[in-house]
């Protein structure tokens, strides 16, 4: 009895464990298939994300070998290898590891239809030519700079001559001075000479001054004496012959009529009369209005205004139209008024000497060109200019500028020069002049004008 159960006890066992072994065959198998078919899953999703990075055709290519080969090495996938690859790529040219191609060719402004290989090599030959430009101008400053440096050799040169000549003169002006001062002392020297002479010349002047006053005073007392008896004699003389009459005193016309309040008035001068437009003329009252006046005390009394002046304006054979240019509103012009024009006769030419420096714009300034023009209106009214300054003895009038200033010879300072000289001995000769033609007019009883007493006489006044 024992026996047998143990013995079925074993088959027991070993029933048990054969069935524990066929069931866990049979999970391990069930299993095993399971993750067969996971890992084949696994595996075609591999293979078809793989194709997306990697086909077939390309896994045999040479560079895509090399690739691999680089990206086990790194210990690396061939796509972080290859993006590894590619910022490293693009760091390198643009320095941005994300910089894509419209980035770079912005960047460096390079045309859509060229490669960067092409920029490149366009950059290279205008660096070349950049290089072969440099490589000029570094000749022409190395040229530039052997020039200076012989620029400044002979600058050198120049400067050292320079200084030898400098000092050359200075050596000259050492002697200079010395000569200077040697000369200065004899100048001083010769000045106190110069100035013992002039003080004892100065004596015999003051002497020779003083007899000469007391010639002078002398000679005025003859002169007194002399011309007391003259006047004496004029008078007697004046007294029994006939006195020539003033040429200025003549009248020339008359006014035959006013044309009421037009300012306009006719003469009886014309065409036949010598009268052309433009002519001036005083008007007076009468005859005996053309006179000196008497309150005037001057060498060159002045001639009464008179009450009008007239220009004319249009012509006839034997009358004329003038208009009124100035008037006195108390006395107007009426008919019968007389006309005078010191420069125009109807029957006779007056002869002028027309003599120095006139102030005819009243401009503060005479000049010379000025008394051209009274000379031209002479002519233009029919009279003569006497050329030079000399008077004839047919002279009918004297008409003298501005008195020249005065100057005595005695006040030319000692260290006046040449040219001051000159200028005073002119001012001299030209007041010596103007008085003696005005002191022969004088004696000749030749009316004398000036330019106010020419305005006036003329009807220049309007």
């Amino acid at each position: 009895m024992a026996m047998r159960s143990g013995g079925g006890t074993g088959i027991l066992v070993a029933l048990i464990i054969f069935i524990f072994l066929t069931v866990g065959s049979a999970t391990a198998a069930i299993l095993l298939y399971g993750q067969k078919n996971t890992a084949e899953e696994n595996a075609e999703s591999s293979k078809a994300a793989l194709s997306e990075v990697l086909k077939n055709s390309e896994s045999g290519r040479d560079d895509v070998k090399t690739q691999i080969t680089a990206a086990r090495t790194n210990r690396k996938s061939l796509v972080g290898h290859l993006m590894e690859r590619s910022g490293n790529f693009r760091e390198f040219v643009t320095g941005d590891p994300n910089a894509d191609e419209t980035t770079t060719r912005n960047r460096f402004s390079i045309p859509e239809n060229m490669t960067m290989a092409q920029a490149f090599s366009a950059m290279r030959q205008d660096n070349g030519r950049l290089n072969s430009r440099i490589g000029q101008l570094e000749g022409e400053v190395n040229n530039l700079r052997e020039q200076l440096a012989s620029r400044n050799g002979d600058v050198d040169r120049l400067k050292a001559d320079n200084d030898q000549q400098v000092q050359s003169v200075m050596d000259s002006i050492a002697s200079y001075k010395a000569e200077a001062a040697n000369y200065r002392d004899e100048i001083s020297k010769t000045q106190d000479q110069y100035v013992r002479a002039i003080d004892s010349k100065d004596r015999e002047h003051r002497n020779e001054v003083a007899d000469l006053q007391t010639e002078i005073d002398d000679l005025r007392s003859d002169h007194t004496v002399a011309t007391a008896h003259l006047n004496e004699l004029r008078k007697m003389v004046d007294a029994i012959r006939i006195r020539p009459k003033n040429p200025a005193e003549l009248v020339d016309g008359r006014i035959i009529d006013v044309l009421g309040s037009s300012g306009q008035v006719f003469i009886d001068l014309g065409r036949n009369d010598r009268v052309k437009p433009g002519m001036t003329f005083q008007v007076y009252d009468d005859p005996g209005q053309i006179r000196i006046d008497p309150r005037d005390g001057s060498m060159l009394p002045e001639y009464l205004p008179g009450k009008a002046s007239i220009q004319i304006i249009k012509v006839a054979d034997k009358t004329a139209t003038a208009r009124v240019t100035r008037t006195s509103g108390s006395r107007p012009v009426v008919r019968d008024d007389v006309i005078a024009n010191a420069v125009f006769n109807p029957e006779y030419r007056f002869k002028f000497l027309v003599y120095g420096k006139f102030d005819v714009d009243d401009n503060g300034s005479a000049s010379e060109s000025e008394a051209d023009y009274i000379r031209s209106r002479i002519i233009e009214w029919g009279g003569e200019v006497v050329e030079g300054d000399q008077l004839t003895g047919d002279l009918d009038f004297v008409v003298l500028g501005e008195v020249p200033d005065y100057v005595s010879t005695e006040l030319i300072p000692a260290n006046a020069t040449d040219a001051q000289l000159e200028a005073i001995m002119q001012k001299r000769t030209a007041y010596d002049n103007y008085e003696e033609i005005f002191q022969q007019a004088l004696n000749a009883q030749i009316p004398i004008l000036n330019w106010n007493r020419f305005r006036i006489l003329t009807g220049e006044d309007g």
